[in-house]
């Protein structure tokens, strides 16, 4: 005779059923209009993290409560509730104190929203504007890779005596960049297509990101959810799956296999040795690291690009020589101000000029990061 099931088994049986059921009826529907960037529809902006995050930069989300004091570059991306007196007074904060940030808006709802943080910034909505394509107005990407930029219906800004105009679309700036007394920037986008799941793949959308980031200075990226309605210490990213049925039918399972391992007395695994070393990864390694990251974005080309833009940063940091200034301008400044290294500044930037009209390969990219870096290690000696 078959032996009758134990009761044990029977309560991992109804723990299962459950576990499925739960799992099956908290199964999200579309999520197309939700502007998070935890969202995968096509509104979000879930692949805009994902890629900087991939791209070895500093990213992270700001819910709870609205605190920019670890930020370098804010993304507030189609806000949907107000900024109070509060928020604005904090942004306005960090832009003084050197911070930027980019503010995309597209429909009445988020330009209403955003209009305290406007007025703040002096920064007029000039009109409506259909979709269609925005050209660069004046050069302002290094690496000259913006052309064409596909744009959703949206808003023109008007030109104030602090802002520069980016983008323009049929006669009216689309995307402006507001410059801050103390050295930050507000980049204004009067639309969210660029940055979205489902555009941020046309055109040159993901230049002008990198651009913007560039003249940004980098540095630590914050997503702003607290303006997307996450205003309570709820968890996001991957442990937001324990908010709901999911996430107790989760425990429930935990639960169970503890008390199957409490009673039968099993251990997990086997016991580890004391003398246990963890190997710390040397700097040769972690560049190789961050190479084989940035050849899995397929973007090497660009990769060099930042590699000479850094560069200028370094030296023009030392020098007081404006590093937005292009390579030949550069170079002359550097040469008329007597500093030495010109020629060895000269050619690096050169190579790495080269480097980023082309499709080099990891090694030849790992050469010159290790260049650069014997480079601006010797002018520090």
């Amino acid at each position: 005779m078959r032996p009758a099931l134990r009761p044990f088994g029977v309560l991992l049986a109804a723990i299962a059923v459950l576990i499925a059921v739960a799992v099956a009826s908290s199964l999200p529907a579309t999520d197309e209009g939700n502007p998070s960037s935890s969202s995968p529809g096509r509104l979000g902006t879930l692949a805009l993290y994902t890629w900087m995050d991939r791209l070895g930069l500093q990213v992270h989300r700001i819910s709870g409560t609205f605190d920019v004091s670890n930020t370098d570059m804010l993304v507030s991306y189609d806000p949907l509730s107000p900024f109070s007196a509060a928020d604005v007074d904090a942004i306005m904060a960090h832009l003084r104190g050197g911070g930027d940030m980019i503010l995309a808006v597209d429909n009445i709802g988020s330009i209403d929203v955003a209009q305290p943080l406007l007025n703040s910034l002096d920064a007029q909505v000039a009109a409506e504007t259909p979709a269609g394509t925005a050209t660069p107005v004046q050069p302002f990407d290094s690496s000259d890779r913006v052309h064409t930029v596909n744009f959703g219906a949206g808003f023109a800004f008007l030109d104030g005596p602090a802002s520069v105009a980016l983008l323009g679309e049929n006669g009216l700036t689309v995307a402006a960049a507001v410059q801050v007394k103390g050295g930050g920037r507000a980049y204004l986008i009067g639309s969210t297509l660029p940055l979205s799941n489902d555009g941020l793949r046309h055109d040159d959308s993901q230049w002008l990101v990198l651009s913007t980031l560039e003249r940004a200075r980098g540095g630590r990226i914050a997503f702003d959810e607290f303006h997307h309605g996450e205003v309570s210490a709820a968890r996001t990213g991957a442990a937001a799956v324990f908010n709901g049925p999911a996430g107790i039918a989760a425990v429930l399972a935990a639960l169970v296999v503890l008390g199957f391992l409490a009673i039968s007395g099993r251990r997990l695994g086997r016991p580890v040795m004391d003398a246990d070393t963890v190997s710390v990864p040397s700097a040769t390694g972690y560049v190789e690291a961050m190479a084989q990251l940035f050849s899995r974005s397929r973007r090497l080309g660009a990769i060099a690009a930042r590699y000479a833009d850094e560069l200028k940063r370094y030296v023009g940091t030392r020098t007081g020589i404006d590093a937005h200034l292009d390579d030949a301008a550069f170079v002359a400044a550097l040469d008329a101000a007597g500093a030495d290294r010109m020629a060895a500044v000269h050619a690096l930037l050169q190579r790495a000029r080269i480097l980023a009209e082309s499709q080099p390969g990891e090694s030849t990219l790992l050469r010159l990061a290790r260049d650069i870096d014997a480079f601006e290690r010797a002018w520090s000696a």
